[in-house]
């Protein structure tokens, strides 16, 4: 059998309800072309979530930017996912996620970090109320590298799946 792939790429509304939209839709896609159930639903987890990250972090202040950008490619053995949207280059937030993907990388399994992660977030989640469990979710249950980079106001987050 040739060997399978899927593309979606496409500009998006920065809005909370396409999240849910296009994390049912590209489930439906990779359902359609590949086999494994759980591999597709981990996709669609890595998806919504950095489709959250990027609303709720964009810089979405200027009318010309309110999209942001997702870019899919799926093959039989790795799926790559990137969404880029407009970003302050100075905010805390851009600091915050590149010190949590460098903290990514000082473990040998995403399985670690994320241990690690709900273990912190139990022990201050009274005082912060804030989890920071995305990225390291995703990187554990999509079995995840994860990337940032950031060209002049524009951030792309990749998330690069291996199976």
């Amino acid at each position: 059998m040739a060997a399978r792939r899927l593309v979606i790429d496409l500009p998006v509304r920065n809005e909370w309800s396409n999240v849910e939209l296009l994390r049912t839709a590209v489930l439906s896609c990779f359902a359609a072309v590949f086999n494994d159930l759980d591999s597709c639903r981990a996709v669609a987890t890595v998806i919504s979530e950095l489709m959250e990250n990027a609303i709720k972090y964009g810089s979405w202040g200027e009318p010309e930017r309110d999209s942001l950008h997702l870019a899919i490619t799926g093959e039989d053995r790795r799926v790559l996912v990137s969404v880029e949207h407009p970003v302050d280059p100075s905010s805390a937030e851009l600091e915050r996620l590149q010190q949590t993907i460098r903290w990514l990388s000082n473990f040998t399994r995403p399985e670690e970090a994320y241990r690690a992660r709900l273990s912190e977030f139990a022990e201050n989640a009274p005082e912060s109320g804030i989890s920071r469990l995305g990225l390291a979710r995703i990187a554990y249950e999509g079995n995840c590298a994860i990337n940032a980079e950031v060209n002049g106001r524009m951030l792309r987050v990749s998330a690069e799946m291996r199976q």
